[in-house]
């Protein structure tokens, strides 16, 4: 096989840096050929021969010209490595951000292509990985989501080892990409009804998730999330804040939301229940954090038997229909379901709506 890397020779498909150590200083230096094997890949053979050759020249060109250990020369220019799990850890440990998307992402890839050093993935490997997804039946917006995720993390390493390796994650083509969207169906007036009846009159745990969720338009893991310092029932409002075992989406996610008609009876009912625990809904904490997705499979579970066809996450658009058809300007509509703020940078000014004006605009459109 025909190459042009520097000072290098090829033997049985090992490279083998070769390079005779100038006469003047081979006494010296105590050889007269450099010989170190760079091993079989080529790109790998190519980066360390040009390292050798230029620390060599450093070497050479010094007034006092010492003896080196081929092993020690090579170990001083081998280029770093860092593999996807050990890049993906020090990603996380960098950022503020939920961090089991970015694992699931990870987790797709090694399943599909193994955990290597991140220069070796290819196009093929994240070709193969969008396979996988789409073989599972993922959404193709699902899978993007996983190859963002994936595209972010190896960035961070090439960016880190300083390599020129081209992200194979980045601009990756979905087939079908948006074709098997469909629209979030919402709730009818008399479902809301009948599952906020039932769950208030179970006075179980988890189905008074429901109300408080239908009432409020915030996301599933915010309201399994909740602690008790969060709840203020002399106010009848709850405060929706990251901590320790619970992460926020976004920036705009965080903010307080007044409770009215079934979500004040929920919560009311959970105080009355309250056991020695800081959370609302204990049964979905974990030391690592809280299991939304086993609450998410269990509730829409639940709401089969009234409602086929709708999840959890369809209480919040159609809090969003409930308080558009009550004229609420949405501004304010993106404050209480901690939407981000469509109207431009004058709207992230100032401290948003009161809590009564909130509270007001709620009370028109509860049920």
């Amino acid at each position: 096989m025909a190459h042009n890397l520097t000072h290098t020779i090829q033997r049985n498909g090992t490279f083998l840096f070769n390079r005779r150590v100038p006469r003047a200083i081979a006494e010296q230096f105590s050889c007269a050929v450099v010989r170190i094997s760079l091993g079989t890949d080529y790109d790998e053979a190519k980066q360390k021969s040009e390292a050798l050759t230029a620390k060599l020249n450093d070497i050479w060109a010094s007034s006092d010209v010492r003896p080196v250990s081929p092993q020690a020369l090579l170990a001083s220019v081998a280029p770093r490595t860092i593999d996807l799990l050990q890049c993906t850890e020090l990603y996380l440990a960098e950022r503020d951000i939920r961090v089991r998307p970015t694992e699931l992402a990870v987790e797709a890839l090694v399943r599909v292509s193994g955990n290597k050093d991140i220069r070796k993935y290819t196009r093929d490997d994240a070709r193969a990985l969008v396979a996988s997804l789409q073989k599972k039946g993922c959404k193709s917006a699902t899978v993007r989501r996983r190859i963002q995720s994936l595209h972010a993390v190896i960035e961070s390493g090439l960016i880190e080892l300083d390599a020129s390796t081209r992200n194979p994650f980045g601009r990756l083509v979905i087939p079908g990409e948006g074709k098997d969207v469909s629209k979030r169906q919402v709730f009818e007036i008399t479902e809301l009804r009948e599952i906020y009846g039932q769950a208030v009159a179970s006075a179980r745990d988890t189905r008074l998730t429901l109300p408080i969720l239908g009432e409020t338009g915030a996301r599933l893991a915010e309201i399994v999330g909740l602690r008790w310092e969060d709840v203020d029932l002399d106010e009848q409002s709850i405060r929706i804040t990251p901590h320790e075992y619970r992460r926020l989406k976004t920036s705009s996610s965080e903010r307080t939301v007044p409770l009215v008609g079934y979500a004040l009876k929920a919560i009311t009912v959970l105080a009355d229940q309250k056991e020695d625990s800081p959370f609302v809904f204990p049964r979905w904490w974990r030391p690592d954090g809280f299991v939304s997705t086993h609450a998410s499979n269990t509730l829409n579970k639940n709401l089969r038997s009234v409602a086929a066809g709708r999840t959890c996450h369809c209480f919040r658009h159609t809090l969003r229909d409930r308080l558009r058809n009550v004229e609420a300007p949405a501004e304010l509509v993106d404050e209480i379901g901690g939407w981000s703020h469509s109207g431009g940078v004058g709207s992230r000014y100032g401290q948003g709506y009161s809590l009564d004006l909130k509270r007001q605009w709620l009370e028109r459109a509860k049920i």
